[in-house]
């Protein structure tokens, strides 16, 4: 979310832990999630970074997602991702 929608810049640190406990969680579980929404709007950031420019998105509907694979080091591929940002800007 953005500061202008009066809403606080998310820590982005807390944000990589629970996009890694959430895709852990659903690795191991055989079930699929199931997301119903009704007029859902979400301003997602462009890319990394703290001034990232963003998009709004908007859902109206139902989705399911199943996940099969292995657990593995998401957050370790973030990061590598957001240092090589930050390299190709120097």
């Amino acid at each position: 979310m953005s500061e202008s929608a009066g809403v606080p810049e998310p820590d982005f640190e807390q944000l990589h832990e629970a996009v890694e406990r959430l895709l852990d969680e659903t690795v191991d579980r055989e079930e699929a999630l199931e997301l119903s929404a009704e007029d859902l709007r979400v301003d997602v950031p462009i890319r990394f970074g703290e001034d990232a420019p963003r998009a709004r998105w908007g859902f109206d509907g139902d989705v399911t997602v199943t996940v099969e694979g292995v657990r593995g080091p998401l957050r370790e591929w973030i990061e590598l991702h957001e240092d090589r940002i930050v390299e190709s800007d120097d």
